[in-house]
């Protein structure tokens, strides 16, 4: 069992040695006061007070068993039993010596001083038992010194088996640790409070090429650029006065760049904390640093990716958006074009039968376009295009749909307009081209076609409404609106 369940010690300066030596003093008095007392009873000096001499060493007696039952009280380990007895027999004889005697008589001294004849009776028969009783009790005190040294030798023993089996935990504990701080890759270390370091695992110098030693004693910053030392002693500071206030340090993480003997640079990660007693009280810091510098390179891969796939996926989206905008655009004009205008409009009447929300469609045709192109050729008459779509976006809201419908017209969607919305448009569209000045002093003049979509009206039925009126503005002398009933 451990040693800690052991009983108290026993021996010198223990509190079982004390009741014992008092016993042992006690049973000695006890002894040399009956044996005084016979004396002077043989010899008549101590007429009539067998009582006072009684009632003395009754005293002694009872005492010496109160100490033996203080032992008792201490360890129930002693062998006490039979120094109980001979305590009791003690008492037993004092009270019989006591008593024996009273109504006997005793020679008295004369009066010229000479003492009468001595009386052996009762002296001859107590002597022996006095003495008996004494090297009884002194040889049961003994034995019970020496059992309590025996204890306290098998204690001890004990003691130092558990204090050697603890010596070798520690020990191996110990070398245990040690064996992982010195071959595992990381450094691992430890820092006084004033920030220099008191241990260095040996894979220091694998890190920066110089041996640990000798950096001992050196502050913890010695080894890092100066970025890193500075967020170093920042962390010491706020350490130090969190100490200070009473309260934990808290825990340092980040990396940091370290310093090798040949002047280059690595990056590590390093980790700290404060380091305590077991009473809590601040001993310094312990802290592990591990080299990230291949890290760090992925990283800057890694970085270098993604940078690329990002300007690969923004040529892609560019791409896309070109693309996008060749299929739903007129490369000449770049107004949306016929395929891109047909979508939208279908769209735009199933949303507009849907709600019962009014939807019109103009058409406009360049009136004798063709003799622009054979008189100032066709990149003139481009020209003369190109300025018109300018001049109709400048009429036209953000919602309203311009398109290229094929050679010199182009179609115009009005969303959420009535018919006379966009026959008003559509004057207003007409009256700014005839007065407009386009390339090389040319002026135009255009035909324009309205109409409505109806109750459950086709696409195609309304373009063919459309192009009805158109017809109708062109043979009635050009430069006209016509609406569709």
């Amino acid at each position: 069992m451990p040693f800690t369940a052991f009983p108290p010690m026993l021996g010198k300066g223990s509190p079982i040695a004390v009741p014992l030596q008092t016993v042992g003093l006690l049973s000695a008095l006890i002894f040399l006061i009956s044996c005084l007392f016979e004396v002077l009873v043989i010899n008549g000096l101590y007429e009539g007070q067998h009582v006072l001499v009684s009632l003395l060493l009754l005293s002694l007696s009872i005492w010496a068993i109160v100490e033996v039952q203080l032992v008792i009280n201490k360890s129930l380990q002693l062998p006490t039993r039979a120094l109980r007895i001979g305590l009791v027999a003690q008492v037993l004889v004092v009270l019989v010596r006591g008593f024996a005697d009273l109504g006997g008589s005793a020679h008295s001294v004369s009066e010229s001083g000479l003492l009468g004849a001595p009386r052996f009776g009762f002296a001859l028969m107590f002597l022996p038992v006095y003495l008996a009783l004494f090297m009884l009790i002194s040889r049961l005190i003994i034995k019970a010194f020496s059992y309590s040294e025996f204890l306290r030798a098998n204690q001890l023993q004990l003691q130092m088996v558990a204090l050697e089996q603890a010596r070798k935990a520690l020990q191996l504990s110990e070398e245990r640790y040690r064996l992982i701080a010195e071959w595992v890759e990381d450094v691992i270390w430890t820092v006084d409070g004033r920030g220099c370091y008191s241990y260095l695992s040996p894979s220091m110098e694998k890190l920066t090429g110089c041996n640990p030693e000798a950096f001992l004693h050196q502050p913890l910053a010695a080894c890092f650029v100066a970025d890193s030392a500075l967020k170093l002693e920042q962390f010491f500071m706020e350490s130090r006065a969190r100490e200070e206030a009473g309260l934990p340090v808290q825990p340092f993480r980040g990396e940091l760049e370290l310093v090798r003997r040949d002047r280059s640079s690595l990056w590590c990660e390093v980790t700290m904390t404060g380091l305590y007693n077991p009473q809590w009280q601040p001993m310094g810091y312990v802290g592990v640093m591990r080299d990230i510098s291949e890290r760090k390179i992925y990283e800057v891969e890694l970085r270098e990716a993604r940078d690329a796939a990002e300007s690969a996926n923004l040529a892609l989206l560019s791409a896309n958006a070109v693309l996008h905008g060749q299929a739903t655009t007129d490369p000449l004009t770049g107004v949306s074009n016929r395929r891109h205008f047909e979508q939208v409009i279908e769209v735009q009447a199933s949303e507009s039968g849907r709600f019962g929300e009014g939807l019109s469609l103009v058409i406009i045709d360049i009136d004798e376009f063709k003799s622009i192109n054979d008189h100032f050729g066709h990149q003139i008459g481009d020209l003369v295009l190109v300025s018109l779509v300018r001049l109709l976006r400048a009429q036209l809201r953000k919602s309203h749909l311009l398109a290229r419908w094929g050679g010199d017209e182009f179609v115009v969607l009005l969303p959420h307009a009535s018919a006379e919305a966009a026959r008003q448009l559509a004057e207003q569209l007409r009256l700014a081209i005839s007065v407009h000045v386009f390339p090389a002093r040319i002026r135009l003049t255009a035909s324009f076609g309205v109409a409505e979509l109806q109750a459950q009206e086709s696409v195609e039925t309304l373009f063919a409404r459309v192009d009805t009126v158109l017809y109708a503005a062109k043979a009635a002398g050009r430069n006209l609106v016509k609406l569709s009933e």
